[in-house]
């Protein structure tokens, strides 16, 4: 939310940590899928898909930064519901129109789920332009402009734009050429639509961007009744667990394209997600600033900097399973951050408590459930790597306080408040581009055989160029939105 009066004359301005800490999330999902396979140490891969084969072991605990990245998001998602949907009800608008918007942000991120699968390059083998160029075999030529193509239609449809003239004539045409984008790729190339394929994790975020929405709706004027389902999702959660209730809905083919109950399971994240958000809502309400919330001490700057090391430290011990050190060190940790936060920080007094329970909580769960896991989730990973999200964004929140104007938080948090245009944009934008340019040559040429962390350099100058280019267009207003 841009700097804007309200009816009710509140002066609303933009969370810039929690678009921080939504950038960095999305910055490490990028950058995960474009490290070296298979070369590397195993906590630089999901913990449960260890290298060489990467062969998924449901047995394995532990939790590695990649097993991060899609936590903090869904954490970001749930911290913004309130946000967003309290702007509309201060706006006025009514309980019919929000939950229209609601449902049709729902239905429009599935759509896109299902669009970006299928103009993925590496999603079809049938390209008609194969050839080789100075030794680079380049396959599926053809198909890496469809896929650019696909990405620029996009923007016609999911651009924000004020004009509803100019919006209506967009949409249609980024619509038109959308469909003849499939009627192509089916009828051409005989890539066959189907409403099974669709990018997961998108349609995750929509399953719960639904639920939390609707939860928070109708929880929003109770903190005991957003409890009380935050309780009843738990409970599903364990029931789904040892009964396996669930499999034959998760198995519908005719629903499973459009929701699928396994991913209900985050609500134990989103739901005290949005407890923070409301906490984030009242802040900007009261118009308090950060110079007012962090007051200029010494010892500020170390709680903030032990807060955000103390995620690191959960980390590592959850890698490492540590079970035993990190259940005797964190309740004396946390209980030094008490006294601390409440002498020198008293307004971060209910957001500590939010992430102290959660990470109680976790680890009493964590060896009831055979460790730590992110498939099938376990609820001790919902709730552990929701108190460590707390922890960096009351970190970040320092961090903009003290240099909001610095290039590191504009990069972050200008990719974080563009996160779908931020997600797409390496692999069907400037990876296919690299591949028609064939730039891709010597960007293959700064991975030499054998230095595999050479290789994650190249990934993260990638990431970091392609944020770059995301955090130039949200500067320029070119913002994309379900």
């Amino acid at each position: 939310m841009n700097k804007k009066i309200t009816q009710t004359g509140i002066m609303f301005k933009r969370a810039t940590a929690l678009d921080m800490l939504r950038g960095i999330s999305i910055f490490g999902m990028v950058l995960s899928a474009n490290i070296p396979f298979g070369v590397l140490p195993s906590w630089m891969y999901h913990a449960q898909t260890p290298p060489p084969s990467h062969i998924y072991n449901p047995g394995i605990p532990g939790l590695t930064w990649v097993d991060l990245v899609l936590p903090v998001f869904i954490f970001c998602m749930g911290v913004s519901i309130p946000l967003a949907l309290n702007k509309r009800i201060e706006s006025g608008d009514k309980l019919f129109k929000i939950s229209f918007n609601v449902i049709e942000r729902y239905l429009m991120l599935v759509i896109f789920a299902i669009f970006i699968a299928h103009i993925q390059p590496s999603a079809n083998s049938n390209g008609f332009l194969n050839f080789n160029f100075l030794g680079f075999d380049m396959k599926g030529y053809d198909l890496n402009i469809i896929s650019i193509l696909g990405f620029l239609l996009l923007f016609p449809i999911y651009m924000v734009m004020k004009d509803s003239k100019r919006r209506l004539k967009s949409r249609i045409a980024g619509w038109t050429g959308a469909i003849g984008i499939i009627f192509i790729l089916q009828f051409v190339y005989g890539f066959e639509f189907s409403l099974q394929r669709r990018n997961i994790i998108i349609l995750l975020l929509a399953n719960v961007y639904l639920l939390g929405a609707l939860s928070w709706f109708i929880t929003r004027k109770s903190t005991t009744n957003r409890l009380l389902l935050l309780g009843l999702w738990a409970a599903v959660q364990l029931l789904s667990k040892y009964t396996h209730f669930d499999e034959p809905l998760n198995q519908l083919n005719n629903l499973s394209w459009i929701f699928q109950f396994r991913m209900t399971h985050y609500m134990l994240l989103l739901i005290p997600a949005t407890l923070v958000g409301d906490l984030l809502y009242k802040r900007m309400k009261s118009g308090q600033s950060y110079a007012y919330l962090i007051p200029v001490h010494k010892s500020t700057t170390i709680l903030f900097s032990a807060l955000a090391l103390f995620g690191v430290w959960l980390l590592i011990g959850l890698y490492n399973r540590w079970s035993l050190i990190l259940n005797i060190s964190t309740p004396i940790i946390l209980a030094g951050f008490y006294f601390s936060i409440k002498k020198y920080l008293p307004q971060y007094m209910l957001l500590f408590k939010i992430a102290a329970y959660m990470i109680l909580i976790g680890l009493i769960l964590e060896p009831v459930e055979g460790g730590i896991k992110k498939d099938p989730v376990t609820a001790s990973y919902l709730f552990l790597t929701g108190g460590i999200s707390i922890c960096w964004l009351c970190f970040l929140e320092f961090i903009c306080h003290k240099s909001e104007d610095r290039y590191i938080v504009k990069l972050f948090s200008g990719a974080g408040s563009n996160p779908l245009l931020a997600y797409v944009a390496t692999t069907w934008f400037v990876l296919p581009l690299l591949q028609i340019s064939f730039l891709v040559i010597p960007y293959n040429w700064l991975y030499p055989a054998g230095y595999h962390w050479v290789g994650v350099i190249r990934a993260i100058i990638l990431v970091l160029f392609v944020m770059n280019l995301v955090a130039w267009a949200s500067r320029k207003k070119i913002v994309w939105r379900a």
